[in-house]
This record gives C-alpha cells, structure tokens and sequence, in this order.
C-alpha cells in the first residue's frame, strides 16, 4: 500500500501524465494536418503528375515527430518531441530511429550492378506449362526441345 502511495504523491510521474496529455491534443492536431497533407498531394499528384517536394518533405519530418511523440506518450522514450526539443529530421533526441532514410547504394558513382550469370538464369518451375493438346507437359521437356 505504500509503493502505492508513494507512486501517487510522486510528482514527476504527475508531471509526465501532463505531458503525455498535451501531447495527445498535439498528435489530434497532427492528424488533421496529415490530413490536408495528404489531400493537397493527391490532388497535386492528380493535376500535375507529380507532388510538391516542399510538402514531401515537411510532412516527412512530421511523421518523425509523430514517431517521436507516439514513442513518449507510449512510455518507450523520455525524449519529449517539439515544442520541447527541436524540430528537425536530424534532432539527435531519439537516437533510436527506424524510419531515416537509408542512402540508395545506386546513387554511389562506383556502384555496379552484377552481371547476370547465364549458369544460374535458369530457375525450375514447380508448375506445368499447358501444351497444345491441352495436357501438361514438364518443364524440362521444354528446355530439351529447345536445344
């Protein structure tokens, strides 16, 4: 009964009930605005054929935040997220992040694609081709024929 009373009158898990409070008015917000986010690219992507890179990348960084935020609200994380911390994609507050964007190995000038081994193009198929007659034929059947 103590632990309980003494979990109750500590004040900073009163504190942290507060943040996780605002929080969660803060993530209905950001709700709303993906919303229209989404909206106003899908009516651009529409339009035009392609969407506006400014959007692209501001709601990118929201959806950090709202990572960011959903990892403090759910206590996995006592990184507080903006207001409290910077608003930024590369903010070290949350070091644990799994949603950056990983560089594109083909984007590298030295990077070459492999050649294709002509010894292992061929991949057996566990069904049967329909042959003419309408019966089944296998696939190794196929291959011999065409030598």
């Amino acid at each position: 009964m103590t632990d309980l009373k003494t979990s109750l009158m500590n004040i900073d898990s009163w504190i942290r009930l507060g943040y996780v409070l605002l929080f969660l008015i803060f993530l209905a917000v950001a709700r709303g605005l993906l919303f229209i986010i989404i909206l106003v690219q899908s009516g651009m992507y529409l339009a035009t054929g392609s969407t506006n890179k400014k959007i692209v990348d501001f709601s990118g960084d929201l959806n950090l935040w709202v990572f960011d935020t959903l990892r403090f609200v759910t206590f996995n994380s006592e990184h507080k997220a903006f207001p409290f911390s910077e608003w930024s994609r590369s903010s070290g507050g949350s070091a644990d992040r799994s949603g950056r964007e990983q560089p594109d190995p083909a984007d590298d000038p030295k990077f070459k694609p492999a050649e294709p081994d002509r010894a292992t193009d061929y991949v057996p198929s566990f069904t049967a081709d329909e042959g003419s007659s309408g019966g089944t034929r296998d696939h190794d059947e196929d291959k011999g024929s065409q030598n």
